[in-house]
Parts: structure tokens; C-alpha cells; sequence
């Protein structure tokens, strides 16, 4: 059974169907966009997070598009039982919303509601409404359930950024969806690492785009010059915040040498935090701080007064978050609660972890795929100069 399964549901265009004129814009038209996003999500979650070897954890994705009957517009009906948490995602748009076929959609989406309520509410819905404005349908009304207000994104965002602003609401919805289900709701912020003398202005355009009225993913984020007054222990301050966030690092080229940075990096580390290194680098820098590898690292290329750049950005830090806590339930799952000797790791093992933990482990369990020759070795080596006994080195596969 799979730990998480996304359900996209959409309406096919028929043969010879238009699309509708934009109510905010009568000369503007719509185009049939629902299958080119199922698209895109389904290739962001099909190698979510880390990937090596060409393994990558991978989060299956169904469309219910189909019609499953002659004569019908419907879809098979979902089957929720195939995974432990199920996440629903409705492309509502004017081929849904046709007059002719909207009541047979209220349906269906009545159908799913009834089901997620049987499974006890450990499913999450979300609906991403028309972009030409359309009334939601009757079920969702009903509940009142927000849809996405996709007619106004066109104000601010390009058409070449809608899937990423979409595939951003999706990964944030379902992350802090499974946090209620499990009652580990908290403040999580995402910290932005970064040295003031040459990453300060990559830095304050992502904190401004977040805090922005055109965000409307309600992210959370730590920067130091608008999180900290006079008199706080700064020190304390970003220890908290690194250990509850994800940790965005800005690695532009005094990044390494900053005493503060690598402070930063390092209890992120420590604490088995999300880490997303952005790389910014210009020029030659003379040494790499030795455990800011491991992690995923973007290139990205900020361009002062543009924020298309950002927004990818942020999917990859949240999809990171996400990819730790599919890890961490799966291991759960399978193991139940563990003891301190289980040194349970988010990412591949190096000799930091070994070096750093406060109680020598037994075994170590990390995610797919198993380390290459050298590294094991390594590690290894480091494992049995440390500890009494025999460790054991598993990938989560290995377990059972």
C-alpha cells in the first residue's frame, strides 16, 4: 500500500468545444489547460526530492479524467483504498462547468466527499477553481470549501508560471495537511541562510515576494533583519527557528566563510532538518564548507525586479519538506516508534552524522539508494572506530 496517492480530476474537452470567454476579460480567451497541468503534476511527483542513481522517491499520481462508461462524462470512481493517505486535486473549469454536464460533476465530487468522510477525514481535497470565473460546484459550495482563485492569478502571475504557482498550492496543502493528521501542526518556517555581503539581495526579494499580498500561499519565513529586536539572543532565535523550518541556503560566494552561515547549515543538519542549497556563485571561491553537500542544490539566476525565479524556488523547498516527511512516515510505518539507538536520517549518511550524534547507533536507516562502494566504506570505517558492536546500514527497502 502506498503511504500517499494523488488523485487529479478533470473534465476532457469534448470533440469541437470552445473555450470560454474570460469573464474578467470578454476579448480574452482561456486555453484548455487542466490536461497540460495534470501533466505537470504528475512529473514534479514522479521524482520528487532527491534522486541518485536515477532512484528518487516517487509519489504515485492517477488521473480521473476518462469517462469510464459510454454515454457518460464521469470517471471510474476513485479507489481510496489503495493508499493510507489520499490527496484529491479538482481542475474545475468551463468543461466542467457546462450546463450540461455540471450536475453529473457535482456527482461525482459528492462521491468523493462522502468517501474521504468514511476513511475518517485522513484525505485531503482541494479545488482549483475556473479561470474564467465560474460558480464552484454545488458539493464544494455546500461545505464551503475555498477554491484557488486561478481567474485572478492571470493579474499577476505569467502564463508560463500558473503550473508552478499551482504545483506550490498543491505541495504546501498537502504537506501541512498530513501535519494536522498526524498533530504536529506547528510554525514552520522557511529560513533563509544567507551572507550579507553578497546574498542579502536574493535574500530579501524572496522574504518580500512570500509576505507580498500577490502570494497567496500563506508560507511562513525567518530573516533575520525583520524577525529580531533589540535585546533578543539572536543566537537562540535562529536555533529555534532553524530547528522547526526548512533551510534555505543562499550559497552565494562569501557564503562559505561566513562563520554564521556555516552555523546555520550545520544545526540544520544537526537537527535532520529540509535543506535546499540555492547556488548564486559568480566568481572562484577558495574552500567549500565540507558538510554543506548532501542536500539538493539549484542554480538559480535572480534578476533585480523580476520574481518569476522565485517561485520554482520555493516548490523546490517545500517538495524537499515533503520528500522528509513521506521518509520519516514511511519509517514510522514500518517500525513504529524508535529507540535512540536507530539513527533514522532524511538523507544519505556521512560522517558528520556519525561523528556528531550524542549516542552511537546500532542502525542507521536512510532513504534509497544504498550508498555507492566508497561511501559505505567510509562510513563504515568511521562506524566501527566508534562503536562497540556491529552497525547496520539500511535504505528504507531493507527494512521491513
Amino acid at each position: 500500500m502506498d503511504a500517499l496517492r494523488i488523485h487529479v480530476v478533470w473534465a476532457k474537452r469534448r470533440l469541437g468545444q470552445k473555450p470560454k470567454k474570460s469573464s474578467a476579460s470578454p476579448t480574452a480567451t482561456v486555453a484548455p489547460r487542466s490536461a497540460d497541468y495534470a501533466e505537470r503534476i504528475s512529473r514534479h511527483f514522479d521524482g520528487i526530492g532527491m534522486e541518485r542513481d536515477g532512484v528518487a522517491h516517487r509519489v504515485p499520481v492517477r488521473f480521473w479524467c476518462e469517462p469510464w462508461i459510454d454515454g457518460s462524462v464521469l470517471p471510474l470512481a476513485i479507489d481510496f483504498s489503495r493508499a493510507r493517505y489520499n490527496a484529491v486535486i479538482l481542475l474545475y473549469d468551463d468543461v466542467m462547468a457546462a450546463s450540461d454536464v455540471k450536475k453529473h460533476w457535482e456527482s461525482y465530487v459528492e462521491g468523493i466527499h462522502k468517501q474521504i468522510a468514511e476513511r475518517g477525514s485522513v484525505d485531503l481535497y482541494m479545488a482549483f477553481g475556473d479561470p474564467a470565473g465560474a460558480s464552484p460546484l454545488s458539493p464544494d459550495l455546500g461545505r464551503d470549501k475555498q477554491y484557488s482563485r486561478r481567474d485572478s492569478w492571470k493579474n499577476s502571475i505569467s502564463p508560463e508560471g500558473l503550473g508552478t504557482h499551482l504545483l506550490l498550492h498543491a505541495v504546501f496543502k498537502i504537506r501541512d495537511h498530513l501535519k494536522r493528521v498526524f498533530k504536529t501542526r506547528k510554525d514552520e518556517p522557511l529560513f533563509v541562510s544567507h551572507a550579507k555581503i553578497d546574498g542579502d539581495d536574493t535574500a530579501s526579494s524572496i522574504v518580500d515576494y512570500v509576505n507580498s499580498r500577490n502570494n497567496d500561499v500563506p508560507l511562513e519565513t525567518f530573516y533575520d533583519a525583520k524577525e529580531l529586536s533589540p535585546g533578543d539572543n539572536f543566537a537562540n532565535a535562529f536555533k529555534d527557528a532553524i530547528d522547526s523550518g526548512t533551510l534555505l541556503a543562499i550559497v552565494s560566494d562569501a557564503y562559505d566563510s561566513r562563520p554564521w552561515c556555516v552555523f546555520e547549515l550545520t544545526e540544520a543538519k544537526r537537527a535532520r532538518r529540509p535543506i535546499v542549497l540555492a547556488d548564486v556563485g559568480r566568481v572562484r571561491v577558495s574552500r567549500t564548507y565540507p558538510y554543506g553537500a548532501n542536500v539538493p542544490k539549484v542554480r538559480i539566476n535572480p534578476v533585480a525586479g523580476e520574481t518569476a525565479w522565485i517561485e520554482p524556488l520555493l516548490v523546490e523547498c517545500l517538495s524537499e519538506g515533503l520528500r522528509c516527511d513521506l521518509f520519516n512516515l514511511e519509517v514510522s510505518s514500518r517500525l513504529g516508534v524508535t529507540g535512540d539507538d536507530v539513527m533514522v536520517l532524511p538523507r544519505p549518511p556521512e560522517l558528520f552524522d556519525i561523528i556528531d550524534c550524542a549516542i552511537q547507533p546500532t542502525r542507521v536507516i536512510y532513504p534509497d539508494p544504498p550508498l555507492a562502494r566508497l561511501e559505505a566504506e567510509l562510513i563504515n570505517k568511521a562506524l566501527k572506530r566508534m562503536a562497540d558492536g556491529t552497525v547496520m546500514l539500511q535504505t528504507l527497502s531493507e527494512i521491513s
